[in-house]
């Protein structure tokens, strides 16, 4: 089946960090309650971390990738990539760490983490909280952005419009809209959006903030897959 690709050029605003019981909110935490409340398995997650660093910081970054004698690098006219996998077998997850480096010096270097998934449970995520407190404390700043999305199949209970009502309710959605992507005059493929005041990066659509998207796709089997993600979903599915 084709996939979708969303493609925006957005401009992804940051206020203050909202805050539950004195605790800082964490996006994937908040995806991935709402997912196991309401019995859906987690087919798989991921968040994506991203800030554009000076040159000296990225130089120091590359150097410890390569003292670990497990750092690939790639190449092509534009950006020398500087690649390093975590792979943390125990814990169900892998962590890539990137850095990329433009050859146009008008262009910032960049660091890039992802952090990925198949399973989901107490351990993980405590597991997850502490390697990205771990980076925010020796790779990132205040100015990074995230990304976090998840994966979830229609469990047989849950159909499209209830599965909808359930996100619209738990997360107070507003400024909701949906768009449709017609396949051979059906509508099995759709794009719905929305915003919560719970997380401190948003966007614009039209002059409404937008900050969650959910990805409805049937599958060859027939199956209904959602993929949610916050702010926007980065990648295809």
């Amino acid at each position: 089946m084709r996939k979708i690709t969303i493609i925006l050029v957005l401009l992804i605003f940051i206020t203050a960090k909202p805050m539950v019981n004195g605790m800082e909110r964490d996006e994937m935490i908040d995806l991935a309650d709402f997912t196991v409340e309401n019995e859906l398995a987690i087919e798989s997650w991921q968040v994506t971390f991203k800030e554009h660093i000076e040159k000296q910081k990225a130089e120091k970054i590359i150097r410890d990738f390569k003292d670990s004698n497990l750092v690939t690098m790639t190449e092509d006219d534009n950006v020398i990539k500087y690649l390093l996998r975590d792979v943390h077998k125990n814990q169900g997850f892998s962590v890539l760490y990137s850095v990329v480096v433009p050859k146009n010096q008008a262009f910032e270097t960049e660091i890039i983490v992802v952090i990925e998934g198949s399973l989901w449970n107490e351990q993980i995520k405590e597991d997850y909280l502490a390697i990205k407190q771990s980076m925010k404390d020796n790779l990132f700043t205040n100015s990074l952005q995230s990304f976090a999305c998840l994966t979830t199949k229609d469990n047989g209970i849950i159909k499209v419009d209830s599965f909808v009502q359930k996100i619209e309710e738990y997360f107070n959605l507003q400024h909701m809209m949906t768009q449709f992507d017609t396949i051979e005059n059906s509508t099995h493929e759709k794009l719905i959006y929305g915003y919560t005041d719970i997380w401190n990066q948003h966007y614009f659509i039209e002059g409404a903030p937008m900050n969650l998207q959910i990805a409805v796709v049937m599958d060859e089997e027939m199956n209904l897959n959602y993929t949610i993600g916050t702010p926007i979903l980065i990648h295809e599915y």
